[in-house]
């Protein structure tokens, strides 16, 4: 499940707000009786006492009571479509979504409800909230799902653009084994014969504490979380497609031998302009222009340009890839109006004039995701729209009504 707002530091906020904020029960209604119907599926006082004291201590700017009954509102009307369409739920995966929603915390889905339950709030409170949220999720999936088509050529666009795409983070355990000299060679054996015990069922957490010379043996090979281009390239390329619980092979690094193995990934977002850099291209040519404008109009990406060059003079076709800020001023104030495929030949320099080209615009290619991971994103991004806009659709159809 994507990480969601509300759980941001919400372990401090939670017990922050214990010390200040009270239950807030008072209302009209006894606690169990209907405040508002949707579609026929009651919301009760309870509910929404509970719903308020839920989003007060997890510091929910705004209105809460109005926001707590809209929120409510539109859980109904999820649960009536979802009924209609006999979408359910089963308790792993329910339990799941628990863990995952406090893990943000960093707890477990029981310290959170601890925390919870000391302001006030029921188990089941959360477990709605949560429910809800993955219901609704399964249903856009089927219903809207089969409507977003992602391009190859939106995929190039979404890298070569920098759209606001995450970088990759991994949670791993290891084992290293020292691999220095003629030890390099014992050392792989040995490896090999671990990823057999780790394959056949062999608990990795024991195997690290017994034989990783690495400082994570101690508890159990578990390293931090850090982004996948933190990695050397080949522990990377081993790790990047491991599923939950998956063992990789021997990697080989300079003086050790490490057999990985994956927890848990999640995208995080980078800061705008976090190692932002610039693919770009220089072709000096000697016409006055004629020249720039046949090769605009025969090459499509930096890649050609290698073909152009080839009937040139050494030296003439440089292409680099470098930090914004590393780019020469005349230069970047090209760049600046170019979108990636695109070239200027307004700039002369030393009897030249200069063919520039921009091949690629954002991260450096060891912090971007991959092409699927691409596609991943550019869906979600395109269902969450769609999303919104089917259940602005519902709440206009739907029937609300007072008791």
């Amino acid at each position: 499940m994507s990480k969601h707002p509300y759980a941001q530091k919400v372990s401090a906020m939670l017990r922050m707000a214990l010390l200040s904020v009270g239950f807030t029960g008072a209302a009209l209604a006894g606690p169990f009786e209907p405040v508002k119907y949707v579609n026929g599926l009651a919301i009760t006082q309870f509910e929404l006492d509970q719903r308020i004291q839920f989003m007060t201590l997890l510091r929910q700017p705004g209105d809460i009571p109005t926001q707590s009954m809209t929120a409510l509102i539109d859980d109904r009307i999820k649960q009536s479509l979802a009924k209609q369409y006999d979408f359910t739920l089963p308790p792993e995966a329910i339990q799941q979504g628990l863990e995952e929603f406090a893990s943000q915390a960093n707890l477990t889905a029981d310290q959170f409800v601890t925390e919870l339950g000391k302001g006030g709030v029921d188990k089941q409170t959360f477990r709605d909230f949560v429910a809800s949220g993955l219901l609704w999720r399964e249903v856009v999936r089927a219903k809207l799902g089969p409507t977003v088509t992602i391009s190859e050529a939106d995929i190039d666009r979404a890298l070569a653009g920098n759209a606001p795409l995450g970088a990759m983070k991994v949670h791993l355990a290891e084992i290293v084994l020292e691999a220095k000299g003629a030890g390099r060679g014992p050392a792989l054996e040995k490896a090999h014969q671990l990823e057999l015990d780790l394959r056949a069922g062999a608990d990795f957490a024991t195997l690290a504490r017994k034989n990783s010379v690495g400082p994570s043996a101690r508890s159990g090979g578990m390293m931090d979380w850090l982004l996948l281009s933190q990695l050397e390239p080949d522990a990377a390329v081993a790790v990047r497609r491991l599923p939950p619980g998956g063992v990789s092979d021997p990697v080989v690094l300079e003086d050790r031998v490490v057999i990985y193995q994956m927890q848990e990934t999640k995208q995080e977002q980078l800061p705008p302009g976090t190692n932002k850099v610039v693919d770009y291209a220089e072709l000096l040519l000697t016409d006055d222009g004629k020249q720039a404008t046949k090769i605009r109009n025969t090459v499509q990406s930096c890649d050609d340009l290698y073909t152009i060059a080839a009937d040139m003079p050494a030296g003439r076709l440089t292409r680099q890839t470098v930090a914004i800020s590393q780019v020469p001023r005349d230069v970047s104030g090209i760049l600046m109006t170019l979108d990636p495929g695109e070239s200027s030949a307004a700039l002369t320099r030393g009897g030249y004039r200069v063919f520039v080209m921009l091949c690629r615009r954002g991260m450096p290619e060891t912090d971007q995701p991959s092409r699927d991971e691409v596609r991943i994103q550019l869906t979600n991004q395109r269902l969450g729209t769609l999303a919104e806009i089917y259940l602005d659709e519902l709440r206009a159809d739907a029937i609300i009504t007072d008791p």
